[in-house]
């Protein structure tokens, strides 16, 4: 999960100019949509630069819903003529909230929103869900933490000192990661990040942020514990108690309890991060344990697991495919994921939170992280959009500078 993947051509360019709507940002910047993410309710007029030629133009809308069906459902069919400066103008009429595909002549492919902070997709946790977490919790509180450290000399000065750490966590599982501390007494900010699927681990330069703690949190098997399967979504599919993400959410958890037994933490001052699957993790995280101040997910993964199938193929299709192999029943197995859905925790999220989605994201769909962000708990909400993202937030420097600016403020 993470390639740069952008469904647009790659001269495909959005119009800076026309009545494009601007968001107001912690930055101070004000940001324009470039004319595919309509805020307000319609009509609706799509004006954008396209890499195809001059003259009449076939147009068709998608609803993401149907992308994985036989017959995908169209919205919208309609001519247009492309201009001589290759501008499209389109006059869409009223559409429901939600996401849409653009299908240009057949060759040219975009997605474009529609007041995403209307898409209904409400919650769907069996009675027992927040018994089943609360037991789960309890069983990981019973066994000691007892971290080891072990000190990282190449990032390490005389500013941080880096040290690798390890934990039991739920089930006796190993967690840990990678702890960045300074070396000056005092009380520290801490900054919780937790990583995507499968993503490589990184150690901090000990001199950029002197004046915190950062610590990359590894869930079992991943991370610095990363083993050489490299797919986790399908273990433990028959029931909940055995499912991978189980033990991985605990993990999530104990890397909270973990830093506020730091000496130099400031636990008044806790705020996490993630993409991908780091940001599953980060909604997870501030659900399970209020001491997280803010939070600052992108693009998060595990968002909604039945649209998920209707939009994309991975990873909810692996999962079916993987569940058939075992021969489970594949009601059976949506019930086992609704414990795993991060819409699901939502609800219980009541700190700020700044979420940040790319338009374009083939991999966690804008849908599906809405799912997830609509049904927060909290008011204190924002979203940051990259339209011409894929799901590669973690290189959109705008984002960084969004999401450093939110963040220092708790």
């Amino acid at each position: 999960m993470k390639g740069k993947h952008i469904l647009l051509s790659a001269a495909l360019l959005a119009c800076l100019a026309f009545s494009c709507a601007r968001v107001e940002t912690p930055t101070g910047a004000s940001v324009p949509d470039k004319g595919w993410l309509f805020l307000e309710k319609g009509p609706y007029t799509l004006t954008t630069k396209v890499n195809a030629a001059p003259g009449p133009a076939d147009i068709v809308l998608v609803k993401d819903l149907s992308l994985m069906a036989a017959e995908p459902e169209v919205v919208f069919t309609g001519k247009a003529d492309i201009a001589a400066d290759s501008t499209l103008t389109l006059k869409l009429g009223k559409l429901e909230p939600g996401f849409y595909e653009v299908r240009l002549r057949d060759s040219v492919r975009w997605n474009i929103g529609v007041r995403p902070d209307a898409v209904v997709s409400a919650p769907d946790p069996q009675p027992d869900f927040w018994d089943f977490w609360t037991q789960t919790l309890a069983e990981m509180d019973a066994i000691p933490l007892e971290p080891t450290f072990t000190e990282i000399p190449a990032y390490s000065n005389d500013v941080r000192t880096c040290y690798e750490v390890r934990y039991p966590s739920w089930g006796g599982a190993i967690s840990g990661g990678i702890l960045s501390v300074p070396v000056a007494e005092g009380k520290y900010p801490v900054y919780l990040q937790y990583m995507g699927y499968g993503a490589e681990p990184f150690y901090f330069d000990p001199s950029a942020s002197p004046d915190r703690i950062d610590y990359l949190v590894s869930i079992r098997d991943q991370g610095i514990f990363r083993d050489t399967l490299f797919r986790w979504i399908d273990r433990g599919l028959a029931a909940k108690e055995t499912f991978y993400y189980r033990g991985a959410f605990a993990d999530a958890k104990r890397a909270v309890d973990f830093v506020t037994t730091l000496d130099k933490a400031d636990t008044d001052h806790i705020v996490s991060m993630g993409e991908s699957q780091g940001g599953a993790l980060t909604f997870v995280a501030a659900a399970f344990d209020s001491r997280i101040k803010a939070i600052a997910p992108a693009v998060p993964f595990l968002g909604d697991y039945p649209d998920y199938a209707k939009i994309v193929w991975w990873p909810v299709h692996e999962v079916f495919d993987q569940a058939d192999a075992d021969g489970l029943d594949r009601d059976a197995l949506m019930t086992m994921l609704t414990y795993f859905d991060v819409k699901n925790f939502a609800p219980r999220i009541h700190c700020p939170v700044y979420m940040a989605f790319g338009l374009q994201d083939p991999t966690c769909p804008p849908h599906t992280n809405f799912a997830i962000y609509n049904n927060l708990g909290t008011r204190d909400k924002r979203y940051f959009c990259v339209p011409t993202c894929g799901h590669a937030m973690w290189q959109e420097p705008s984002w960084d500078a969004e999401r450093a600016a939110f963040l220092k403020q708790y």
